[in-house]
């Protein structure tokens, strides 16, 4: 009951950051705003700090008497998944992105565990590898090219699973990835640099046993981060 409140408060209150491919949109009206550092925000008693996906504090905004706050910054405090779906200029809150007919909730790796997770050196619940722009994500897969072997790791995904959905970043310069089925068909292709942030990529494994993801060109010095409790799969 508490999340379906918290739902409800989250749709009718709060601002998603959205690209600027959404700014040209015609259906968009200037407004008079200000950013409102005065207000803090406190969950479960404790002060937090929103922060967008690169890490940098984002703070409320008042318009005509009503403070609005970052849905995606604030989603991620509270373990709430927000994405935005540009194809249909919809702001996806929660695990469904549609009906329940359509979809299912999704399931992190973290939560799936050794059912999906390849046996991997990457794999570490270190508090001091798990923290990425000051966010401690717990559970990750992380590749430094001095400490981990190999330059890919594996998931399992048993044709069972209709849509991997990968966050992932680099620090200390770039990476090119990889993503391939089990014949070695390449899924996708990333670019990642450190300025990126966390960058989401989805990948279709409806028709995989299971999939590598592969470091093919990395810069000297180089780690590549991946959250395992944000990263997920759905039927």
């Amino acid at each position: 009951m508490k999340k379906k409140v918290l739902y409800g408060l989250l749709a009718g209150t709060l601002t998603l950051g959205i690209g600027t491919g959404a700014m040209a949109s015609s259906a968009l009206e200037p407004i008079k705003a200000y950013l409102n550092s005065k207000i803090s925000l406190k969950l479960n008693g404790t002060v937090v700090t929103p922060k967008d996906a690169s890490g940098k504090t984002v703070l409320p905004i008042t318009y005509n008497g009503t403070t609005y706050l970052p849905v995606r910054a604030v989603g991620d405090l509270m373990n709430i998944d927000i994405r935005y779906d540009s194809a249909t200029s919809s702001v996806l809150i929660g695990g469904n992105q549609g009906s329940p007919s359509e979809t299912s909730s999704p399931l992190s790796l973290s939560s799936l565990g050794a059912s999906v997770l390849g046996t991997s050196a990457w794999h570490t619940k270190d508090s001091s590898d798990t923290v990425y722009k000051g966010k401690d994500y717990k559970d990750v897969y992380l590749h430094t090219d001095s400490a981990k072997q190999g330059n890919s790791f594996q998931i399992m995904t048993g044709k069972k699973y209709a849509n991997l959905h990968l966050e992932l970043a680099v620090t200390g310069g770039a990476q090119e990835i990889v993503i391939m089925d089990h014949n070695n068909s390449t899924l996708k292709k990333v670019s990642l640099a450190a300025e990126d942030g966390l960058v989401g990529v989805d990948v279709d494994v409806s028709a995989a046993d299971f999939i590598f993801v592969e470091i093919v060109d990395e810069g000297p010095g180089t780690s590549l981060f991946v959250p395992l409790t944000s990263s997920y799969l759905t039927k």
